[in-house]
């Protein structure tokens, strides 16, 4: 028998196995006991690399024991492996992460890999379906993205996810939510009472109806971002938020079709001059930090309600002074700073922008992502874009 140095492993050829056999330790198992590793090859030095890479892995803390590994544990390892390579952002680890809490109450989650069958996966994918359909959508490409790293690394030959028909995505027992755009008279009373109220975040609230940019994406706007000569806006990063729910400044933008140069309406010049006149590098820095979206978002709804837009009045039962039970009425609006993005393209596709167009300017990584967001802005102009090729047709046949 050969032997490596201390904590390097061992290789010896195996006449039983005919093989040349490297045996190494992985860490520890759960119980505390050492989690001794064996690798096979047909030569010594087939061995004694694959012994080399396998301790640099366990070295790195990125080894994978292929035999009998969870789906959870392969699914974690992956994310780990993706953030600490610089592959996802903090905020996509964090999402990935929140899925795969999500997937480990599933049955599937603590079985070994090679024992799933089809039937497994679809019983307990059966039991996602009152998630919205974007968390079904996040925990079914979780779950197949590990199964394609389990064909890479061969501890199964074929994703059943890959198999036409054999898995049966479940489709959610809720609506989707549909995020409207504020009117053309919800617009102008929104715009009256951001005047008349001089909230503190105006002129976010401008550029967001001005421009469609995300909310993370305009409180990471900077000075060099801004070019008034040329009336353009460079737009390459975003915040976001850390493992401890910690409000930071991203890498980069949402997607890579984010990052993205667009021109601004010039009823915005005067407010983006203000800004880039007024304010630190930051153009929204507040007492140093970064602003929350969140804190956007509670102002738009109250901006909203002083407003009387999309208003509801609910009951809320409370005790008088005499201790009685007395019924007050609250009033909130139902809106959300998303509104702002939608409003400014639905705007844009009524003035007959073209659709490309619109999915540069709000940086969709394709155009289906503009076409089924507005699909029913679009079709409200169909008929008026026929009446335009029937008046062509005609002038052309004359």
């Amino acid at each position: 028998m050969s032997k490596r140095g201390n904590g390097e492993g061992t290789i010896y050829y195996s006449e039983k196995l005919n093989k040349w056999v490297g045996q190494f330790t992985a860490g520890r198992k759960a119980d505390g006991k050492l989690n001794r590793k064996s690798v096979y090859g047909n030569t010594r030095k087939e061995v004694k690399e694959k012994m080399t890479k396998a301790l640099a892995e366990v070295q790195d803390n990125v080894f994978i024991d292929k035999n009998n590994i969870a789906l959870i544990e392969l699914m974690n390892n992956n994310i780990e492996q993706q953030y600490n390579t610089n592959n996802i952002s903090e905020a996509s680890y964090n999402r990935k992460k929140s899925t795969a809490k999500i997937i480990s109450t599933l049955d599937i989650a603590k079985m070994p890999i090679q024992n799933i069958k089809i039937t497994d996966i679809n019983n307990s994918l059966a039991n996602i379906k009152d998630y919205s359909n974007s968390v079904i959508s996040k925990i079914y490409g979780l779950i197949s993205s590990t199964l394609d790293t389990a064909v890479l690394l061969r501890v199964i030959n074929v994703n059943p996810c890959n198999i036409k028909g054999a898995i049966l995505k479940p489709k959610s027992t809720k609506n989707d939510k549909v995020v409207e755009a504020l009117t053309v008279e919800e617009q102008k009373a929104f715009l009256r009472e951001l005047n008349q109220s001089e909230d503190k975040y105006k002129e976010v609230f401008l550029v967001a109806i001005y421009t469609g940019m995300r909310i993370g994406e305009i409180l990471a706007l900077t000075k060099n971002d801004i070019d008034l000569t040329n009336e353009r806006i460079n737009i390459n990063k975003t915040l976001t938020k850390d493992s401890n729910d910690k409000v930071i400044l991203g890498s980069t933008t949402k997607t890579y079709a984010g990052v993205r140069e667009i021109p601004f309406l010039s009823v915005l010049k005067p407010t983006l001059e203000y800004l880039v006149n007024n304010s630190s590098n930051y153009l929204f820095l507040e007492n140093g930090t970064f602003i929350a979206p969140n804190t956007i978002n509670s102002h738009f709804k109250k901006i909203c309600k002083n407003a009387d837009i999309r208003v509801v009045i609910t009951k809320k039962k409370k005790k008088d002074k005499n201790k009685k039970d007395v019924y007050v009425n609250l009033k909130s609006s139902n809106v959300n700073t998303h509104m702002l993005r939608h409003t400014f393209a639905t705007r844009c596709i009524e003035a007959g922008m073209s659709a490309v167009v619109l999915q540069k300017i709000l940086g969709h990584k394709d155009i289906e992502t503009t076409l089924n967001t507005y699909t029913s802005v679009f079709d409200q102009f169909k008929d008026d874009e026929m009446t335009k090729v029937e008046q062509y047709i005609k002038a052309i046949n004359i």
